[in-house]
């Protein structure tokens, strides 16, 4: 009898906190709901206002969908208009730089030059978007008055040299695929030379893990007594380190990886999803800091190394576009290749440990492919 008393103690009390926790999780939706209903403010004009305490707004976002990509080319006019006349990008190498700068500013738009200014940073990115970008400025440089300042698009990278990966990410092997040093030093160095030196303003748009700021990525560290270090060496976290009251990163809404097998999840354990639904999913912009969507706990892989995390601990501010379900991927260039050695492209496709090293056309072409499948993709986020 007292083993069942006790049973039933014990239950009552797991029952009575996992009510509490549902109830906390509800509350702060509704809090967040009320919040955005008063305070979310249009993408582009969050972006905006932004730009009016900080001189580098960093866009993260998971590479190739096209919704992203499409607000980031409509924003070209409203930056120019804010006098933010640099777009930067991590897909593109610095060496390249002049012919960007001709290609932007030219009379007549030259498709094959962007193309070989792409193809030269990475082989495999034949994605339509991306270059759409410098079509974009381009556009808008033509409606300028001759004289006027030119809006700029700045590549961030340089030219990797796969061929020397031979396999595998030995460190005489790395320095010899990446000669100039680590890429992200690369690309906060420029930024720092190009935009912050000159008293510039810039918005960057690169992947999520460049683009962390105040947050430090865990990883597992065999000889440290809690088994974990925590990492400061992306591109965010060397500008934010020098110029804290100067940079800004703002997380496009994405999946997260999950802590087990780093399958998708929904940030703030669906939270997010949950609140924009509640508000018609209108495309809205909003901060995480000090605000109630900024205290969701999140338990994805983020918080690895660290107890009670919440959103507000990875990212500044947040973009919502569109709800994952209505996401898609970036349109294939299927001139991308036109004129280019095929050799070239086995030599120099990224990251060959990492993926199958295509050996035939037909199965570059089907890579390109399944890595625009955005649809497919997020199907499958747990959004729990």
């Amino acid at each position: 009898m007292k083993t069942i008393i006790l049973n039933l103690m014990l239950f009552a009390i797991a029952y009575n906190g996992l009510s509490q926790t549902h109830t906390t999780v509800d509350q702060k939706i509704a809090e967040s709901v009320q919040y955005l209903e008063k305070n979310k403010l249009p993408p582009s004009e969050y972006i905006m206002k932004k730009f009016q305490s900080y001189d580098v707004i960093i866009l993260c976002e998971d590479h190739r969908i096209k919704q992203n990509l499409l607000f980031v080319q409509s924003l070209i006019p409203e930056l120019y208009k804010a006098g933010i006349y640099n777009l930067g990008m991590e897909f593109g190498a610095s060496e390249d730089q002049s012919a960007l700068d001709s290609l932007v500013g030219a009379d007549k738009y030259d498709e094959t030059l962007a193309r070989k200014i792409m193809f030269n940073y990475n082989v495999a990115w034949a994605f339509a978007e991306y270059m759409d970008i410098y079509r974009k400025a381009w556009e808008f440089n033509r409606s300028l008055p001759k004289n006027a300042i030119k809006f700029r698009i700045l590549n961030l990278s340089y030219r990797y040299d796969w061929k020397f990966m031979n396999g595998q990410r030995l460190p005489e092997n790395m320095v010899k695929v990446f000669p100039k040093g680590s890429p992200d030093k690369y690309r906060a160095e420029l930024i720092e030379r190009e935009i912050i030196w000159q008293n510039k303003k810039i918005l960057v748009l690169t992947g999520s893990v460049h683009g962390f700021t105040h947050y430090k990525r865990a990883a597992f560290d065999y000889i440290s007594d809690r088994f974990c270090r925590y990492e400061d060496g992306y591109m965010g976290n060397l500008l934010y380190r020098d110029y804290p009251d100067k940079i800004y990163s703002v997380v496009l809404h994405q999946p997260f990886s999950n802590k087990k097998n780093y399958k998708k999840v929904s940030p703030a354990n669906g939270a997010i999803e949950q609140i924009l639904t509640q508000l018609g999913n209108a495309p809205s912009g909003f901060d995480l800091t000090g605000t109630p969507l900024g205290d969701m706990p999140d338990n994805s892989s983020f918080s690895v190394g660290y107890p009670g995390f919440v959103l507000k601990n990875i990212f500044d501010g947040y973009i919502f576009l569109e709800p994952f379900s209505q996401m898609v991927g970036c349109t294939i260039d299927r001139h991308f290749l036109d004129n280019r050695s095929w050799n070239e492209v086995v030599e120099q496709s990224p990251e060959p440990d990492w993926r199958t090293l295509p050996q035939t056309k037909e199965e570059y072409w089907k890579q390109v492919e399944d890595n625009a499948k955005v649809e497919e993709k997020y199907q499958s986020v747990d959004m729990n």
